[in-house]
């Protein structure tokens, strides 16, 4: 496992490379319309909802916990102000998980990622878009009902909207926001710099940073928490932020030897090293197991009103099918289901093993499905072979196919292994430390912002260099 070398040209070093890079041609722009649309999403947080009294909130803090303080999280405070982005990128990004899912499952979505070309990814994104408005309906609803619930001396939501008008009214606004949120993502990733949905993450997580820090100087200086505590957790999240940078920096370099005869005759192709990433997708994995954890929380939460008890709202709902009335007066069926109803419990609470373990194993599937679309080993192969060229000691054709695909998955078990160890084990360095101000940050959020960071500032990179090569050879055409 090396590190990526630098390329020859790259502008790395003092602040003038940097100045160099930025000089790029249509850099400048990109880096411009990116921070416009930036300042348009920040804007949209601080508009309220109608309808609601965002005062309220701060009467309500069993609401910031578990589900909806990592919701806000992630909207940079948007569902803690009541604000028309508290769905924010949350749908969209649900909606590419569960599309990408599809494709493995049913051939004619899988027909067109592969085979179709950009017109079968168009369809594809379409579809998504769809079912992206379904789900931002869904939850925009789910959210109005659950704020309209919460009654007692600070009601969320204006007495004389409550019913029927209120849920219409919340429904739209959260919906249509989040239609605008995930068209910012995508133009941000069209004309901007990096990938506009990570981006907004990062942005939203980034601005929860300094009111964490002030917190967190608070207790200690109050004595709520201990200053060792502090110290601990900071050692831990440097450590986690060097480890992040070498697992994303990280390459398995691969002699390939070059072409010798193409069509009769003797080509002088040179040597050249296929990089296979340590972690291919990324922060991908994370964001993808974050969410799919995050949406089965989002339903029972919003199902019930005893956040304490998110098996309460099913067990409702069962309870209305014939003949379980009778057989869950039953003790032996009380005994089973007060114990699933524990276990279930403690498999969505963040700092509890049972979800540490399932979010390990999401986030090693996650990664290996991730690869599989964007490091496809038979295709890989095939352009080898055509191009005339092989892996050093390896025959070409499916010998390689499967010599790709077998160091490409130990690659991708020591890298997610890795990656979620990163996620897991702050968790419960804040409950050994007793340090709470910080939580809903997590390791979770550290890959992410440092993921992110790395993603932008190696399409930045990229973008440069395009536009410094594009440039010399224009200039040696003119020559």
């Amino acid at each position: 496992m090396t590190n990526a070398p630098a390329k020859r040209g790259t502008p790395i070093g003092g602040p003038g490379d940097f100045l160099q890079m930025l000089g790029a041609p249509g850099l400048k722009e990109r880096i411009m319309f990116t921070a416009a649309m930036i300042a348009i999403y920040r804007m949209g947080v601080h508009i309220p909802l109608p309808g609601v009294m965002p005062e309220a909130m701060s009467h309500h803090p069993e609401l910031a916990q578990n589900l909806l303080g990592m919701i806000d999280l992630f909207t940079g405070g948007a569902l803690g102000k009541l604000s028309i982005f508290s769905m924010g990128i949350g749908p969209y990004i649900t909606a590419s998980i569960i599309m990408q899912l599809m494709t493995v499952v049913i051939p004619k979505l899988e027909d067109l990622q592969k085979n179709s070309g950009e017109q079968g990814r168009r369809e594809l994104a379409k579809y998504t878009r769809l079912l992206a408005v379904i789900l931002a309906a869904f939850q925009s609803f789910m959210l109005s009902k659950l704020l309209a619930s919460i009654s007692g001396d600070y009601p969320v939501v204006n007495p004389h909207l409550a019913g029927p008008i209120f849920y219409i009214l919340a429904t739209v606004i959260l919906t249509a926001s989040a239609i605008f949120i995930m068209w910012l993502g995508e133009i941000i990733t069209e004309r901007g710099i990096g990938n506009g949905a990570s981006l907004l993450i990062f942005l939203g997580i980034a601005s929860r940073l300094p009111s964490m820090i002030n917190q967190t100087s608070q207790a200690v200086t109050e004595g709520q928490a201990p200053i060792w505590g502090v110290a601990v957790l900071t050692a831990t999240f440097l450590t986690l932020i060097a480890l992040v940078v070498c697992l994303q920096q990280g390459v398995r370099k691969i002699m390939v030897l070059g072409a010798r005869r193409q069509s009769n005759k003797t080509t002088a192709t040179p040597d050249d090293y296929l990089y296979l990433p340590v972690n291919p997708s990324g922060v991908m994995a994370i964001i993808f197991a974050s969410s799919l954890l995050m949406f089965p929380q989002t339903i029972m939460q919003f199902l019930q009103h005893n956040p304490n008890n998110p098996m309460e709202g099913l067990h409702k709902l069962l309870l209305n099918i014939p003949g379980f009335a009778s057989l869950s007066e039953q003790p032996w069926a009380q005994q089973t289901w007060k114990v699933a109803e524990s276990e279930f419990y403690r498999l969505f609470q963040y700092n509890t093993w049972e979800h540490s373990l399932v979010y390990f194993m999401l986030i090693l599937f996650f990664a290996f499905f991730y690869a599989s679309i964007v490091l496809p080993t038979r295709d890989m192969a095939e352009n080898l072979r055509r191009s005339g060229r092989a892996i050093q000691g390896v025959k070409p054709g499916r010998p390689t196919s499967d010599f790709l695909e077998a160091t490409l998955n130990r690659l991708i078990f020591i890298g997610a292994s890795a990656i979620a160890l990163v996620a897991i084990v702050p968790i419960h360095v804040e409950q050994a430390t007793g340090v709470v101000t910080l939580q809903g940050l997590g390791s979770t959020s550290l890959i992410i912002l440092v993921g992110v960071a790395i993603d932008t500032q190696r399409q930045i990179m990229t973008h440069a260099l395009s536009a410094r090569y594009q440039a010399r050879g224009l200039f040696q055409n003119k020559k």
